[in-house]
């Protein structure tokens, strides 16, 4: 019962210490008993008071960093931008590139397609081709105000006019629904090899003639025994791209 009670008894006794006395000796009392008695109660309030201003502290640095990297990464981004268009050094005539980013994919498996950040306020139309700096992407199959949706040449639905580059044998690019690109419909016995570039053909009113596609992996005669089929490693990875490039011309083309 006594040690229940001794705490209160001394916070009494010292708070009449407190009061006795002059201005100056309660003054005096009051700085002693903040450096002895006090002490561990006042330097765990400086503690407390101390480690909130380091996590205040903390806490703005890290806001700080946040919006540096924010600002690097906007940078690096727009430098990435410049150097994918700078890269296109293929002569493409009478057009206007423009740049989108890739915002998101459209459809399931190896038919998806690619949804970009621009739309018809930008002039974009049907058919529209779209490129990398590497080699052909698709084209635009769909338009609205602020976005489009792009039909890659991995998409089985994609069909397109190429040729080799070499020999200037003609065929049809598809892609199959496992994800194999192939130059099909080629005559038995014409001059290709792997290794050759194929790229678009003459044929084709969706793209410029020559524009990079890929290089031939492996050949393959058709079930029929008329033509060949020319296995392709693309030179763009749909999967892969950030920004894509839309071709404009002064008249709609179609393929």
């Amino acid at each position: 019962m006594f040690k229940k009670n001794l705490v209160p008894l001394i916070l009494i006794v010292l708070s009449l210490l407190m009061v006795i006395g002059s201005k100056e000796s309660r003054i005096k009392k009051a700085g002693w008993m903040g450096n002895t008695v006090f002490f561990p109660f006042v330097k765990s309030l400086k503690a407390i008071e101390t480690t909130q201003e380091l996590k205040q502290e903390v806490f703005s640095l890290r806001k700080q960093l946040a919006e540096t990297t924010l600002e690097k990464l906007e940078l690096q981004n727009q430098l990435k931008q410049f150097t994918g268009a700078y890269s296109i050094s293929y002569d493409l005539g009478e057009v206007e590139l423009i740049q989108a980013e890739v915002i998101g994919l459209a459809g399931q498996y190896q038919e998806l397609n690619l949804v970009v950040d621009k739309g018809f306020k930008f002039g974009i139309k049907i058919n529209d081709p779209v490129i990398s700096a590497s080699g052909i992407v698709g084209k635009i199959i769909q338009v609205a105000a602020d976005h489009s949706i792009v039909l890659p040449f991995s998409n089985p639905r994609f069909q397109l006019p190429v040729m080799d580059a070499r020999t200037s044998v003609q065929g049809i690019l598809q892609s199959d629904i496992s994800g194999t690109v192939s130059m099909n419909l080629i005559k038995l016995g014409s001059d290709i090899a792997v290794g050759d570039t194929i790229v678009t053909s003459n044929l084709s009113r969706l793209y410029p003639k020559s524009y990079p596609v890929g290089t031939i992996k492996r050949i393959r005669e058709s079930q029929d025994n008329l033509f060949i089929s020319a296995d392709i490693n693309p030179f763009t990875l749909v999967e892969n791209l950030e920004h894509i490039f839309i071709l404009k011309r002064q008249e709609q083309i179609e393929l």
